[in-house]
């Protein structure tokens, strides 16, 4: 090999590697066949494939590419076992010329489509201190040996495959437990929906009426009592009305009717006034014109807006609070904010809290982000973004 061709492949690794570490993850198979079949001239192959083995020794994922008029390798599942992979495992690398009979059997010729071939070579490729698999060479013509300093290279291609490969493995476990805690996170969450909307109608349909019955009778007995113990009855009178009509908030607030009735605006209006009957606040809202929304948005708004204000009431020392809503380019915006005391020195700490963890990952269920502020001068405010809002219009 003369040094305008090694110039050449070093340019080619060069240039894989850059790929490689530029590449978005989820892309990198691609650029593993790209590199594998861009290397093919270089090797003087006609098949190329990049074979990985479990730490059982069975066959779990491969790629391969062959030159135009040849056949890839056939792809088998996970779990294939066979003399060929147990060489691989052990470290023993296959060169070999001649009849492929002398290499694979019947049956791992017929399996992977291997008739043809004059000459294979297949060099194991270690990870992490261990035989990761290996990267396979096939030819089917032309064929004048190997040399050493190919074989070297051809090791070397593995290696930086097999690394990325890894990298693109370990990104697709990620994916697939973010979407298995999102699945869990929203059945969670659907799972105490139905909870909050049975335990509604059970205080409407029966505390709700038990109250009703009981109001009447107090003032029955209001009626007929002496006059010394009349402001006792009317005490007793006015707080079990209170607190029935504490129970007819509370049943409204486990489920909000009005959301299905009247839409989002009327349902976070009526939820900021309850706010308000229970602590002394000073209001102020701007709510601009909203489209009917499908009702998991609607639903997971509502709760959001839920959990902001009952933390004002608990933890702010808040007088004032300032909630909007409206959507721009597509773009949902709701804010939470309040002059309150803020937390800024411990934000970080409160991001890890049951109510900000919520509001998190009701967002992001939406695919939606929130953030959480707190200004040097007090305050704090909760900001809820909804890209491409459209696509949650009824």
């Amino acid at each position: 090999m003369d040094t305008e061709k090694i110039s050449k492949a070093e340019r080619f690794f060069a240039d894989i590697s850059n790929r490689l570490l530029e590449e978005e993850t989820s892309n990198i198979p691609a650029v593993i066949c790209s590199g594998l079949s861009s290397y093919m001239p270089f090797a003087k192959v006609q098949r190329m494939s990049l074979v990985r083995i479990t730490k059982d020794n069975v066959h779990e994922g491969a790629y391969s590419v062959a030159a135009p008029g040849y056949t890839p390798t056939k792809m088998v599942g996970k779990g294939f076992k066979s003399p060929y992979l147990d060489r691989i495992s052990a470290g023993e690398a296959i060169i070999h010329t001649g009849p492929i009979e002398e290499v694979f059997t019947q049956e791992e010729i017929e399996l992977v489509g291997m008739a043809g071939i004059v000459a294979h070579v297949v060099i194991p490729i270690k990870v992490r201190d261990r035989i990761w698999g290996g990267i396979a060479c096939s030819r089917y013509k032309d064929h004048n040996g190997w040399s050493p300093v190919l074989i070297e290279r051809i090791k070397t291609l593995g290696q930086v495959l097999a690394a990325s490969y890894e990298r693109y493995h370990f990104w697709m476990s990620l994916q697939n437990q973010n979407k298995e805690l999102e699945s869990l996170s929203r059945h969670l969450m659907e799972n105490q929906e139905t909870e909050r909307r049975l335990l509604s109608r059970e205080l409407h349909d029966n505390f709700s009426q038990r109250l009703a019955l009981l109001t009447i009778k107090a003032n029955n007995v209001f009626g007929i009592v002496r006059e010394s113990v009349k402001p006792e009855a009317k005490d007793l009178h006015i707080n079990i009305q209170q607190i029935a009509k504490d129970m007819q908030a509370l049943s409204r607030s486990l489920h909000p009717a009005m959301l299905e009735d009247l839409g989002l605006i009327a349902a976070l209006k009526s939820e900021a006034r309850r706010i308000t009957g229970v602590k002394a606040l000073e209001l102020h809202t701007m709510f601009g014109e909203i489209p009917p929304l499908k009702k998991e948005l609607s639903l997971n708004l509502y709760r959001i807006l839920q959990e902001s204000l009952n933390n004002v009431i608990k933890h702010s020392q808040a007088s004032a609070v300032f909630i909007s809503i409206e959507i721009t380019d597509n773009r949902l915006t709701l804010q939470i904010l309040d002059d309150g005391i803020g937390c800024k020195d411990n934000l970080e700490k409160s991001k890890g809290s049951i109510g900000l963890v919520s509001i998190r990952e009701r967002a992001q269920l939406l695919g939606g982000d929130a953030e959480f502020t707190s200004p040097e001068d007090g305050g704090f405010e909760v900001s809820i973004t909804i890209p491409a809002i459209k696509e949650h219009y009824e």
